[in-house]
C-alpha cells in the first residue's frame, strides 16, 4: 500500500512539472497544424524526451490506481484505472506516428491520439468525481474544491469528445487540472494503510 501511494502521489505531483514542459515548448511554436509537426520534428530530442518522461510518469499513476482497484475493491478505483490505461495509449501514437512521416499520417496519428487522451481523460475525471463523491479521507472544503474542478473538467472533455467544443476550448482548465492532481497527490498521501505493507 505504501508504495502504490508513493506511486500515485509521486506521479501526481511530476505530471504538473511536464505540463509545465510542454506549455514552454509550445510558446514558440507555430499556429498551424503542418507547422506544428514541422516544429516536433524539428525539436525531436525535447518532444520524445518530454512524452517519454510523462508515459513513464502516468504508468506510476496507473499502477498505483490499479493496486487500489485490486485491494480496496473501490469501483471509484476501478473507473480511475481504466480511464489512465486509455491515457497511455495516447503516448505511442504520437512517439511514432508524428516523427518523420508524411503530412497525412501525422495527421492521423494525431487525430487517433487526441481521440484517446480524450475518452481517456474523460472516464479518468469521471473516476475522481465519483471518488470524491463518496470520500471520507480529505477535509469537507478539500472535497468540495475536488469534487467541482473533477465535476467541471469532466463536463469538458464530455462536450470535446462529442464535438461540442474543441481541444483548444478546454486547455483554458489547465490550471484547474493542475490543482486537481495536486489534491490527488495529497489524497494519496493522506489514505489509510489499509494494513497492507507493499
Amino acid at each position: 500500500m505504501k508504495t502504490a501511494k508513493i506511486l500515485w502521489s509521486l506521479g501526481s505531483i511530476l505530471v504538473n512539472i511536464t505540463i509545465g514542459i510542454y506549455i514552454y515548448l509550445q510558446i514558440n511554436g507555430p499556429k498551424t497544424l503542418e507547422g506544428q509537426f514541422q516544429y516536433i520534428n524539428d525539436n525531436w530530442a525535447a518532444y520524445s524526451g518530454h512524452w517519454k518522461a510523462e508515459f513513464l510518469i502516468m504508468t506510476l499513476i496507473t499502477i498505483g490506481a490499479i493496486y487500489f482497484a485490486l485491494n480496496l475493491k473501490n469501483i471509484s478505483w476501478t473507473i480511475i484505472s481504466v480511464g489512465q490505461i486509455i491515457i497511455l495509449l495516447t503516448y505511442p501514437f504520437m512517439m511514432g506516428g508524428y516523427h518523420e512521416t508524411p503530412y497525412e499520417l501525422a495527421k492521423m496519428a494525431n487525430q487517433m491520439a487526441l481521440l484517446t487522451f480524450v475518452f481517456g481523460n474523460l472516464i479518468f475525471l469521471a473516476g475522481l468525481f465519483h471518488l470524491y463523491l463518496h470520500t471520507d479521507v480529505l477535509k469537507a472544503w478539500l472535497r468540495y474544491v475536488a469534487l467541482t474542478i473533477s465535476g467541471i473538467a469532466t463536463i469538458a472533455f464530455l462536450l470535446i469528445f462529442i464535438g461540442v467544443i474543441t481541444w483548444k476550448d478546454a486547455m483554458l482548465m489547465g490550471p484547474l487540472i493542475n490543482a486537481l492532481y495536486l489534491i490527488n497527490a495529497y489524497y494519496g498521501f493522506q489514505m489509510k494503510d489499509q494494513n497492507m505493507n507493499l
